[in-house]
């Protein structure tokens, strides 16, 4: 079975990929993101530095002894924020301007058919705007399509790339791949939201990653047996316990507890302010020696940094940049305590890579969520308010031996239902799904 990995948001297509050639199923990766989070070298060098965004690493791993593996495929042909020329970014820019154009409106060829129920009157204007050139260009493009998702037996598609599903490459099985993009995207009046909704539509099969959009996936009117909960891509045989530079570091520094929170400031999804809060509480009443480090991203940085002075604990708060994986996995075994997010009740990467590494995690965690799609819910102690938070972090400091149980559950957990194995043996099933489905 060959499949080919479409989009590598967070290094999710890459990871799947290279699990999923563990096991025995030949699939390669086609990495069209820039970001560094999106590189494969952020999940496998040992990098040391200050990286921007849309810096490329592959030089900086190649110093360390890391390069790509021949099955990770390099190719921008798609923008899924439609931000940039390649594709249909530079084109669909007319779409602004829809008011007059209408007037000299006419309809998509054939070709072009399954976009018509959701696009019709956004792309239908296209073939006059830009005449014979577009339509050349956007043949060229969906040719080039054809012939390389030609060579696969399943295409799985990351995220906004499922867009790409209703160009309609009918010998092709497409699994779509939700991480966190069926919560809004596909719900917006326009036509990059109406586009998703029908990728997702006509998928194959749709895999969905975070358990509280299965209400979205309803709302999509997606067939119950059309879409499939598969735990984030992790792999525990890197994600581990062991000992760790920085705790030694930290030691040396004063500091007789390490929290570490690796989630981006942006306040209205992961509530960071009421965990500073917390910890402010929790540093002057019980552990004046704790150390919090935060990661200096998302798009509040500027006023958690503010809120840190604001409560006078600078002196018991780091900042780090983000980590690349080696480093992180370092941190996650050097921490006493993750913490993750405080808001939404369900958890990305963060807290299954914590408990890789036999680490308590500390979040939001709404177990009505995870019913349907974990036979045995994560030990991680759930906390949302900055009471709840500060009762949470003085209970696990208080009590090494409580750690330690912790740690120990939550690694077992992620033996069980989070591992490495066990994803890519959902994909396979999902994938001989598909296979079946469109022999019948």
């Amino acid at each position: 079975m060959r499949v080919l990995h479409v989009g590598n948001v967070a290094n999710n297509a890459y990871l799947n990929a290279k699990l999923q050639r563990r096991a025995g199923i030949e699939a390669d990766a086609l990495c069209d993101e820039w970001h560094i989070f999106a590189q494969p070298e952020w999940e496998e060098a040992d990098l040391d530095g200050v990286f921007e965004p849309e810096e490329q690493l592959a030089p900086h791993a190649a110093a360390v002894g890391w390069t790509r593996p021949d099955w990770v495929l390099g190719l921008r042909f798609w923008d899924p924020d439609f931000s940039q020329e390649p594709w249909l970014g530079e084109r669909l820019r007319v779409l602004a301007d829809l008011p007059r154009l209408a007037r000299r409106r006419r309809k998509l060829g054939p070709e072009y058919a399954p976009l018509r129920p959701v696009l019709g009157r956004d792309l239908g204007v296209l073939d006059l705007a830009h005449g014979s050139m577009w339509r050349r260009r956007l043949d060229r493009r969906v040719g080039s399509l054809q012939k390389l998702f030609g060579e696969y037996d399943v295409v799985q598609l990351y995220g906004l790339h499922a867009a790409l599903v209703p160009l309609g490459l009918p010998q092709v099985r497409y699994v779509s791949f939700e991480h966190g993009t069926m919560r809004e995207y596909p719900f917006q009046d326009f036509w990059r939201g109406r586009l998703l909704a029908l990728g997702y539509r006509l998928s194959d099969r749709v895999i969905i990653t975070n358990p509280d959009v299965v209400e979205q996936a309803r709302l999509l009117e997606l067939e119950e047996r059309s879409y499939t909960f598969v735990p984030h891509p992790l792999d525990e045989t890197r994600y581990s316990p062991g000992p760790s530079e920085l705790r030694s570091e930290v030691e040396r520094d004063g500091f007789d507890l390490l929290l570490l929170c690796p989630s981006r400031h942006d306040w209205h999804v992961k509530g960071l302010d009421r965990l500073l809060h917390a910890f402010a509480e929790f540093v002057r009443s019980e552990r004046p020696h704790a150390l919090l480090v935060l990661f200096d991203w998302g798009q509040e940085v500027d006023r958690s940094r503010r809120l840190v002075q604001e409560l006078g604990v600078e002196e018991s708060v780091r900042w780090s940049p983000p980590l690349p994986k080696v480093r992180l996995i370092d941190a996650y075994r050097a921490a006493d305590v993750v913490c993750d997010q405080f808001l939404i009740g369900t958890f990305g990467a963060v807290a299954p890579e914590a408990m890789a590494c036999g680490t308590p995690v500390v979040m939001a965690f709404d177990p009505e969520l995870h019913a349907w799609c974990f036979p045995e819910l994560p030990p991680v102690v759930d906390a949302r308010t900055p009471e709840q938070i500060h009762a949470a972090l003085r209970r696990l400091a208080a009590d090494d031996g409580e750690r330690a149980r912790l740690g120990q559950l939550g690694r077992g957990w992620v033996e069980r239902h989070h591992g490495w194995r066990l994803i890519a043996d959902r994909h396979f099933e999902i994938y001989e799904e598909a296979l079946e489905s469109g022999r019948r």
